[in-house]
């Protein structure tokens, strides 16, 4: 099994090189279609089609090489996270596949290219360390006696990691390459650091990395680079994968839970941004973007908008906790938040959101336009300041929440047209009228929780839940006429109003299921209707939109 492991491995770093010399090429579209070429198997093997087909064809035999020793780990290997490494390896390389199919048949879109760049050399870290943890040395290793060199060894995985996500972006959109210079000279200062406390184990990656800048910087200042620019992808890929077997090597348990403990940091401050609910708020500006850009599709502009869009967000969130943070602790569903479990201080979370939220706003002033910097601004002042405050005084805060909540399409129209128009205002509508009885679904299952709090929700103040259910049942009816206008305006055609006028009616079903017998059981089921209304609805007026 190792003896194949380390096989696998090796195939897998040469498709990582024939990858590298379609893109040094300029060969990625030398085949137009997908998975055959030309319609068949064995295409004329001239000019950008013999790289590109030649790709494939490695693509292919490495696929079944993966598969082949995940198979074998299932049957013979007793160690279930060795197993699951040949699970990851697997899905990896199908994932891998099939974003290079879309790749090509999507035209060589530059997100798609960039993630279809870095999983190709996390795929070959996954082959190395399996045939690392195969091996009759593995049993038999001395984590080393100073933690700190697996601590660093890690760092300096996820600083090579970093760098090549860089030069993804660098390669195929040609921008970014002040971050990767940047990366660079971190990079080699943890390599330095670590060869300060391991000598013997960094000096092969001192020797790699010196070569790798040597390769950029020739591939930078030469006109024909498409072989030295393949060297600088294929090493980059060796350094990191070294670099990921060293840590698996030397690192100590004292060294895991040192990154354990950095993990779980990581995570609570992201808890700090309600990622559920800010990828919702995201899937919103992006159909915003969507529906409101003009064909090309400015990549990276949406990019930008996105990162901008989730900063803000993420920040306002935040903020929320850091306000809310009391109240948290006294209900059941919130009291394991970082802030009233104490695994963050309210200071931390306070200033992680300012900074957050202020960069997101300088990134959209500087890299998108004002108008869409405006509405962010409007969406986490309405949020921040004025909602999260109402939560104790009045059961209208669900009205004026519903505002921030619909702003989403919005920044992302603004951001995509440069200006907002009738259409923009139709989708905030949208959201504006869903978001009601989507929270007043919410507020009806947990209303002894928000009672605890103070919080002053309508189903709270609303014993017998009759006005809650009239409000949900007329809200619900808003929504449906109001979300067949995009077609009325032409922003998406007739399929779209077909699918919408469905959505719309069942999702009026339900929230009538729910006012003719007033329960928590039913308030769940309008909840869950409404998370599976909003995304396929936008994805119906995504895909039959019409082009502006």
């Amino acid at each position: 099994m190792h003896r194949f492991a380390q096989a696998t491995a090796a195939m897998t770093f040469v498709l990582l090189v024939a990858g590298g010399l379609v893109t040094s090429t300029d060969s990625g579209l030398a085949v137009p279609d997908w998975p055959l070429s030309y319609g068949t198997l064995f295409p004329p093997m001239v000019g950008g089609i013999r790289y590109e087909h030649t790709h494939r064809l490695i693509a292919a035999g490495v696929a079944l090489m993966i598969a082949w020793l995940a198979v074998w780990l299932w049957r013979r290997e007793p160690r279930r996270w060795v197993r699951a490494l040949g699970y990851a390896a697997l899905g990896a390389v199908l994932t891998q596949a099939v974003l290079g199919g879309l790749t090509v048949l999507l035209v060589l879109p530059p997100p798609m290219s960039i993630a279809h760049a870095c999983l190709g050399p996390f795929v070959f870290c996954l082959t190395v360390l399996l045939a690392l943890v195969t091996s009759p040395a593995w049993a038999m290793r001395a984590p080393s006696s100073d933690s700190l060199v697996g601590v660093l060894a890690f760092g300096t995985t996820v600083a090579f990691a970093i760098q090549l996500i860089l030069g993804a972006v660098l390669r195929h959109t040609g921008r970014g390459l002040t971050p990767h210079v940047i990366g660079a000279v971190g990079a080699a200062v943890l390599v330095g650091w670590l060869a300060r406390r391991a000598p013997r184990l960094a000096a092969a990656l001192a020797v790699g990395l010196m070569a790798q800048v040597a390769l950029g910087l020739s591939a930078l200042s030469s006109r024909d680079a498409a072989l030295v620019t393949t060297a600088h992808q294929g090493l980059g890929a060796l350094l990191l994968a070294g670099c990921l077997a060293v840590t698996a090597w030397v690192m100590t348990p004292e060294g895991w839970a040192r990154v354990d403990r950095f993990r779980r940091r990581v995570m609570d401050y992201l808890a700090l941004t309600k990622p559920r609910l800010t990828l919702l708020a995201l899937v919103a500006v992006l159909v915003g973007f969507l529906l409101g850009s003009s064909r090309p599709l400015e990549w990276e502009r949406l990019f930008i908008t996105l990162l901008g869009a989730w900063l803000v967000g993420g920040g306002g969130n935040a903020l929320n906790q850091w306000w809310e943070r009391e109240a948290d602790a006294r209900m059941r569903r919130t009291r394991h938040r970082p802030l009233p479990a104490g695994r963050l201080t309210p200071s931390e979370a306070l200033g992680f959101g300012v900074i957050a939220a202020m960069l997101g706003l300088l990134l959209l002033a500087a890299r998108v336009n004002s108008v869409a910097a405006g509405l962010a601004s409007a969406t986490i002042i309405s949020y921040v300041f004025l909602y999260t405050p109402l939560k104790r005084r009045t059961a209208l805060c669900t009205l004026v929440g519903a505002v921030p909540g619909a702003m989403p399409p919005v920044i992302g129209w603004a951001a995509g047209r440069g200006h907002l128009s009738l259409e923009a205002w139709v989708l905030f509508a949208m959201l504006f009228f869903w978001q009601l009885p989507h929270f007043l679904a919410i507020a009806w299952v947990h209303r002894e929780d928000y009672a605890r709090a103070g919080f002053r929700m309508l189903p709270v103040v609303d014993p017998d839940g009759l006005s809650t259910a009239r409000q949900m049942v007329l809200y619900g009816l808003a929504l449906l006429p109001i979300s067949l206008l995009p077609t009325v305006l032409g922003v998406a055609g007739e399929w779209y109003f077909v699918g919408a006028a469905l959505l719309g009616l069942w999702f009026v079903g339900m929230t009538i299921a729910a006012a003719s017998r007033r329960s928590p059981a039913r308030a769940s089921r309008v909840f869950l209707a409404s998370v599976g209304y909003l995304p396929v609805v936008l994805g119906l007026m995504v895909l039959d939109r019409t082009p502006i």
